[in-house]
């Protein structure tokens, strides 16, 4: 079947068809697979590098949103005191106000009261004058004398002080011989 000359043309086909591959090969490896090995290297390194500012980046958002929701509670908190401090100094003013206004009404009370002091002893005195006048008139007409406007001034008081004591008067009290009288 296979002669030597025919083994020995096949053995030099598979030599020739050996070499050719390893040339083949050695060509394709440093032409083709070093260039598309070093490309794919270089690729992988891109999407691992943009992989890691990715992460980098989410890190980063994630950092920036912690600090975003921090100062935002902050501003919670703060908008809660400003509204608790306006509340609490709106009261104080309403305090305020309310004592400043029962002072001034209590001024006023004691100013009327004083007015209505003064006035019932001015008019008690001008009763008291008019009663003397009345009184000198009345004894002169009785007695009939005259006496000077001095003493008869002297006379009324003198009766008047007996029966009706400016203190009582002045102070609005009851004169104790006019409370059996009525």
């Amino acid at each position: 079947m296979f002669g030597p000359e025919a083994v020995a043309g096949y053995a030099v086909d598979a030599i020739f068809a050996i070499i050719n591959l390893l040339v083949a090969y050695l060509i394709l490896k440093r032409f083709l697979f070093k260039p598309l090995l070093k490309m794919l290297s270089k690729r992988k390194n891109e999407i691992q590098s943009d992989l890691d500012r990715a992460e980098e980046k989410l890190h980063e958002a994630d950092a920036r949103l912690s600090l975003v929701n921090e100062r935002l509670e902050q501003s919670g908190r703060e908008a809660a005191d400003l509204i608790s401090h306006a509340r609490a100094q709106a009261e104080k003013q309403r305090e305020d106000i309310l004592a400043e206004a029962n002072q001034e009404a209590s001024r006023l009370l004691s100013r009327a009261d004083t007015e209505i002091t003064r006035m019932r002893t001015t008019l008690l005195n001008d009763v008291r004058d008019e009663i003397a006048d009345l009184s000198v008139t009345v004894a002169a007409k009785v007695i009939g004398r005259t006496l000077d406007d001095e003493g008869q001034l002297a006379l009324v008081g003198r009766l008047l002080d007996e029966k009706l004591p400016v203190s009582s008067v002045a102070k609005g009290g009851p004169n104790p011989d006019e409370a059996g009288h009525d």
